[in-house]
């Protein structure tokens, strides 16, 4: 092989593995901010691609099993509260609306927001958090704590 085509293969070798790597790379970097300020990262990625997959494919009776009661919601400046699943699941379509979905559809998980508040999903459209299920917070599983979207 000539000796100009070894550096040429060398940087094509390397622009192909970090052109195929930051993926994998930026979900490593949520997973190890989750883990520093959160909490257990695969519980949150499960709930992330959860919610997502739900949402998108309409999936109304799972989404609502992934939030976090009684849950206050802002669409556009109303708040209205839902204490239940099935509140929530009543008023579907006016919390779900296109921006809300088109926020978590268009969110990469390698590409979240993370502080010790949670995980943000779009521009704040939807925040996941730890729950604490007893008084010395010893377990908090993630769960979706906000939905709000703006026109």
């Amino acid at each position: 092989m000539p000796r100009f085509l070894v550096p040429f293969a060398a940087v094509l070798i390397s622009t192909t593995l970090i052109a195929s790597g930051p993926s994998r790379a930026d979900e490593a970097s949520v997973d190890q901010q989750i883990e520093t300020l959160l909490g257990d990262a695969p519980d949150y990625k499960e709930l992330f691609y959860a919610f997502k997959v739900a949402l998108e494919e309409g999936k109304s009776d799972i989404v609502v099993s992934l939030v976090n009661y009684p849950l206050t919601v802002t669409i556009d400046g109303e708040e209205a509260t839902y204490g239940s699943e099935q509140e929530l699941l009543d008023a579907y379509d006016s919390v779900f609306t296109e921006a809300i979905v088109e926020a978590v559809s268009n969110q990469d998980y390698g590409s979240l927001f993370v502080n010790s508040e949670g995980v943000m999903i779009g521009n704040g459209e939807v925040w996941i958090t730890g729950i604490c299920e007893d008084s010395a917070c010893t377990s908090a599983p993630p769960r979706v704590s906000v939905i709000q979207s703006a026109n």
